[in-house]
């Protein structure tokens, strides 16, 4: 827990994604039925929003001081809300990619109007996945009074602070994504282990797959290391007004778009959040457990930045020792490394021994800096490292089982292994539920 002198209480929260499946497997546009559902309930109604597309919706829940409380309030509500679904012979899916082919329907909003123009026929792509963001508190004093930017500070303990956990979050962003990844098969088609983050940020694997940002990844790619606020300002404006630009190139009226915050403009898997938050975008949907025990392995990483009063440097020694502390500083890998990992993670995961290494050198640092009490909370990852498989290893196991490669499986099978895993889900919720009720 933050307890330092102008620094915020550790505040935490999330949003999470579902796709609607019917009781055969299928996506189904039914997104405004369980929300009308859903509205005479006071325990869920605040928690549930339309998405972009018709065959999925968010779930939020509360915010709150800890994982663990986060966890268990979340989980009381996707309870109910499972529940009220499969009445209506609907059930949620706890993936990034629904696995087989569907044609996605859109929502006719000028914001998303306005990114399918800009972004062209690919914007489909936003309507055919869905994640895990999880929030994290920003140190004190960060953001103008309106929310509306970041401040020009030039001396304080928050902006160190900050720019440390700005940049630590960069780097191990390419591990938490890995032991996040559910989504091998997009569209029919295995492209990789996270088909989620090839389809969606900047990256170009020529004749296999673009993603949505490759044109434009100051939108949608990771962002770069910061030494300093005034440079996070700086590109925050400029994403701002590239995107403007974009819009009024094709004719779209901005008028409203012009008042705006400037951090409103990210589509990548880190960003400043105007709610006062530093937002983890990139996370592939998962299980409860997954998506929670990776959320207290990243509330452990900044709890123990803090208490420990190290510095994140980007460094060469980062290169064949990333995480390495050494005396008050922690040595985190050029950025360029940072960014083939992110590739590497996404095409093979743990089949990649650079990944996987990585991914424990993180996993190893945030043991280093937590106490003994806080052991039982890194159990599961600790397995999935143990184990080297993580979701979409299970389902691409799942797919050998029953005699498939998996660059060729059966529409019929795939609209399976989604029915298959939201059939799942409830039993999840209860096993999450007990898990982290016991953690401390």
């Amino acid at each position: 827990m933050i307890k330092k002198g102008g620094i915020n209480k550790e505040i935490v929260g999330l949003e999470t994604e579902f796709f609607i499946l019917d009781k055969e497997g299928n996506i189904s546009n039914s997104a405004d039925k369980l929300l009308s559902l859903f509205s005479n309930n006071k325990s869920i109604a605040p928690h549930v929003r339309e998405e972009v597309g018709f065959s999925m919706f968010e779930i939020g829940s509360p915010v709150r001081s800890s994982v663990k409380d986060l966890a268990i309030d979340f989980l009381a509500i996707l309870n109910k809300i499972t529940q009220f679904s499969e009445e209506a012979d609907l059930f949620l899916l706890p993936l990034g990619c629904y696995p087989a082919q569907f044609v996605p329907k859109m929502r006719k909003k000028s914001w998303y109007h306005a990114q399918s123009v800009i972004l062209g026929k690919d914007f489909n792509r936003a309507m055919k996945v869905c994640g895990f963001h999880f929030h994290y508190t920003l140190p004190k004093g960060l953001l103008e009074k309106d929310q509306k930017s970041i401040k020009r500070i030039t001396n304080s303990q928050a902006k160190d602070l900050f720019l440390g956990m700005y940049n630590l979050s960069v780097a191990f962003e390419p591990a938490c994504s890995t032991f996040c990844q559910s989504s091998p098969f997009l569209d029919g088609k295995f492209y990789g282990k996270d088909s989620r983050t090839l389809a969606y940020r900047d990256m170009n694997i020529p004749n296999e797959i673009q993603g949505l940002y490759h044109m434009l990844p100051v939108l949608g790619g990771l962002p770069h290391y910061e030494l300093t606020l005034e440079d996070l300002r700086d590109i925050s404006s400029k994403r701002k007004n590239l995107y403007l630009d974009l819009m009024r190139s094709k004719g779209i009226p901005s008028n409203e778009v012009v008042v705006d915050s400037n951090l409103r403009f990210v589509w990548g898997p880190l960003r400043v959040n105007k709610l006062g938050t530093l937002e983890f975008r990139g996370f592939d949907m998962n299980t409860p457990l997954h998506l929670f025990s990776i959320a207290l392995l990243i509330e452990e990483t900044f709890s123990g930045l803090l208490n420990e009063n190290i510095k994140p440097i980007p460094s060469d020694i980062g290169i064949d020792e990333p995480f390495k502390i050494e005396n008050d500083i922690v040595y985190l890998p050029p950025f360029s490394i940072v960014k083939s990992l992110e590739l590497l993670s996404a095409r093979y995961g743990f089949e990649n021994s650079s990944v996987y290494s990585y991914c424990k050198a993180f996993f190893d640092f945030t043991r280093k800096l937590s106490d003994q009490k806080s052991s039982k909370k890194f159990k599961f990852i600790k397995n999935m490292l143990s184990e080297r498989k993580t979701k979409s290893d299970e389902l691409l196991a799942l797919v050998k089982k029953n005699g498939y490669a998996k660059e060729h499986v059966p529409a019929d099978f795939l609209k399976y292994l989604a029915i298959h895993q939201a059939d799942a889900l409830k039993k999840e919720i209860l096993v999450a539920k007990d898990y982290f009720s016991s953690l401390y």
